[in-house]
């Protein structure tokens, strides 16, 4: 709303966007803004490494492709069941390469693996973990 109200009838420019965004979240966005409009990156995220930790699951996500992409965590259970974690482009603020995922569970683990819902993965046979 703040965007509209600040460039009705006006021509703005992308940056007037991004610089819009950034200023009514007080955050500096440009991380993102430059990772989706400025760059060649793609999707393609890889399931790096699984650790058991006391409480769950500890997942490094390696962002192969470099793009600051949203992306679910999807575990099956053992028992049949599923559950969906989702994790939205800010995992990749402070890495865009690699990412720690902690999932506290109670049940028993039988895979985990990475949706990226409408966002084609390149390389979707490496988003997959099985205990």
């Amino acid at each position: 709303m703040k965007y509209m109200n600040r460039w009705h009838g006006k021509h703005p420019l992308p940056w007037d966007f991004f610089n819009t965004f950034n200023y009514t979240s007080g955050k500096n966005l440009d991380w993102f803004w430059n990772n989706w409009f400025f760059s060649s990156h793609y999707i393609d995220l890889a399931i790096k490494n699984v650790t058991k930790t006391a409480t769950g699951y500890s997942i490094v996500v390696q962002n192969i492709g470099g793009m600051a992409a949203p992306f679910d965590v999807v575990i099956n259970y053992a028992d049949g069941s599923t559950e969906r974690m989702h994790q939205s482009p800010l995992v990749w603020q402070a890495n865009q390469k690699t990412a720690t995922v902690k999932l506290s569970v109670k049940k028993a683990v039988q895979s985990i693996h990475l949706d990226g819902g409408i966002f084609m993965d390149a390389e979707e046979q490496n988003n997959i973990w099985n205990k």
